[in-house]
């Protein structure tokens, strides 16, 4: 594997089809080496990577295979690692589901400093929901071998990473406050290697400031509402204003390996899922703004047990603000457009989400029921992703401590 010397070089857990990596190749990072179990994810970043032109080593396993030394230094080929990025699965901390104590993958954030421990990178970021601020694990043995009990789990990462040599800041963000048209608040936990005494001293990078502008849903997504329900369209329609962001995610923001960004020339991931007609009629009924949930309390008792459906929690974007936070199933979030009576299409969701036009999600469009739990479609990759413009601003973070800004 060839690396450019003159860029700094990351390793990416957890990557998912691979947001982080998008916005730390736009700080100026290399991402040579990255690890996801799923294949269908794995499948979206391998190819981006192929278009973009650069050098990849895909773990595409278990992460906790990787935690093995001799796995892991055969994998890296020897390179030195910068920084690891990475967001462990965060469905047993996520306010918004079951938190399950006994589901394993809230154990995982083990195996991503296992690896740190083993790879001595100089920084290491981690990301994950804001359920994460008030977890606590009623008992776990960390990597050090000392046992936790009835404790929040970023003060065990932070006394963890301690154990072999690192400072670990935390704080609470919001990808909106970062050219993101979504509120999507985030924790981001920042690892620093405390360096010996005649080491250069690394810098503990600053989180980043909040930016002024704030990007609407129509600011995003308002040039491809021409698709109806049930369509499928490779094409712009030329008929739409574009606005400044949606021109940016259109010529790209990504940097090829020559320097380049994509441009989009073809639409991709534009397709409309097909609605019943009742369906459509309770979409049209729903004011800006309004759920589901919110619609059912204000129909007559007819009306009601016509309309009558168990996903209350869906809901119509409103134009001029931004959208709620984008998951992993479709149906959430409704078209603010009255005329267009839909859910979003994976292309408007990866344009909630921030990435360039020219970045196409593969594998299914969407699956049911169980199938979730091995399938990773293409709705669940946006969902999943790290937006890059709030990856961005991270990486540039890092970025400065590194050169020592």
């Amino acid at each position: 594997m060839v690396l450019q010397d003159d860029k700094y070089t990351v390793l990416d857990l957890f990557c998912g089809a691979g947001g982080m990596s998008e916005g730390f190749l736009q700080a100026g990072f290399q991402i040579p080496f990255a690890s996801d179990y799923s294949k269908e994810a794995a499948e979206t970043y391998k190819n981006r990577h192929r278009q973009l032109g650069y050098d990849l080593n895909f773990f595409n396993d278990d992460i906790g295979k990787l935690t093995k030394r001799s796995t892991l230094i055969n994998f890296l080929e020897g390179k030195s690692i910068d920084v690891i990025v990475g967001g462990p699965p965060c469905q047993g901390f996520s306010l918004t589901g079951k938190r399950d104590e006994n589901d394993p993958r809230n154990r995982l954030f083990l195996d991503y400093l296992k690896i740190v421990k083993i790879v001595k990178p100089k920084y290491f970021v981690i990301e994950n929901v804001e359920g994460i601020l008030s977890y606590r694990i009623k008992k776990i043995t960390g990597i050090s071998g000392d046992i936790y009990e009835d404790e929040f789990v970023p003060e065990i990462i932070k006394k963890e990473a301690e154990k072999f040599g690192y400072f670990v800041d935390h704080k609470l963000l919001n990808a909106k406050d970062y050219g993101v048209p979504q509120n999507r608040p985030r924790v981001i936990f920042f690892g620093t290697r405390i360096t010996r005494s005649r080491e250069k001293k690394l810098l503990i990078p600053n989180f980043p400031e909040k930016q002024a502008i704030t990007v609407s849903t129509e600011d995003a997504i308002s040039d491809l509402r021409f698709l109806k329900n049930g369509e499928v369209s490779t094409k712009y329609n030329r008929k739409y204003k574009v606005t400044a962001y949606q021109q940016m995610l259109r010529s790209g923001l990504t940097p090829s390996a020559k320097g380049e960004t994509v441009k989009a020339i073809d639409l991709y991931n534009h397709e409309a899922s097909k609605h019943q007609d009742k369906t459509v009629e309770r979409f049209k009924k729903l004011n800006t703004g309004e759920s589901v949930g919110q619609l059912l309390k204000r129909l007559s008792p007819e009306e009601f047990e016509y309309f009558n459906t168990k996903k209350y929690r869906c809901a119509k974007l409103e134009r001029d603000a931004i959208s709620p936070t984008v998951l992993t199933l479709p149906d959430d979030i409704i078209h603010y457009d009255p005329g267009n009576p839909r859910i979003l299409t994976v292309r408007e969701f990866a344009r909630l989400q921030s990435f360039d036009d020219s970045f196409v999600f593969l594998g299914k469009r969407t699956t049911g029921g169980d199938k979730r739990k091995f399938e990773t479609p293409q709705y669940t990759q946006v969902g999943n992703a790290v937006p890059p413009l709030f990856a961005r601003a991270i990486a540039k973070m890092i970025m400065g401590a590194i050169k020592g800004i």
